[in-house]
């Protein structure tokens, strides 16, 4: 995914696009000491959504779960495109708590 603009090094059009409406639906599973998440993002807007992340939490403090191994990072979804991001945490860097997926 590459942007480009009409003017040499001007980018500006970029940081004036609308805020995109982004849904995430995610689940989690435990398998002995590892758990696996998984989320879809959606980008119903009908503008692009560029950058998109998500990031481990633990549900019940927020705090951001630590080393996670995900299948892809930052994002971009164009109208109406969605995109399944899938990661691998550890339950002992969970701290007893369930780890979730967010967007970040």
């Amino acid at each position: 995914f590459y942007l480009r603009s009409l003017v040499r090094n001007d980018y500006r059009a970029i940081r004036e696009l609308p805020p995109a409406t982004l849904h995430l639906q995610a689940s989690a599973t435990r398998a002995g000491d590892v758990w696996n998440l998984s989320g879809t993002v959606k980008n119903s807007s009908a503008v692009p959504a560029l950058m998109v992340r998500v990031k481990a939490v633990r549900e019940q403090t927020g705090d951001r779960v630590l080393p996670v191994i995900y299948s892809d990072n930052y994002v971009s979804l164009m109208p109406g495109e969605s995109q399944t991001i899938t990661a691998e945490v550890r339950e002992a860097d969970t701290r007893g708590e369930r780890p979730a997926l967010v967007l970040g």
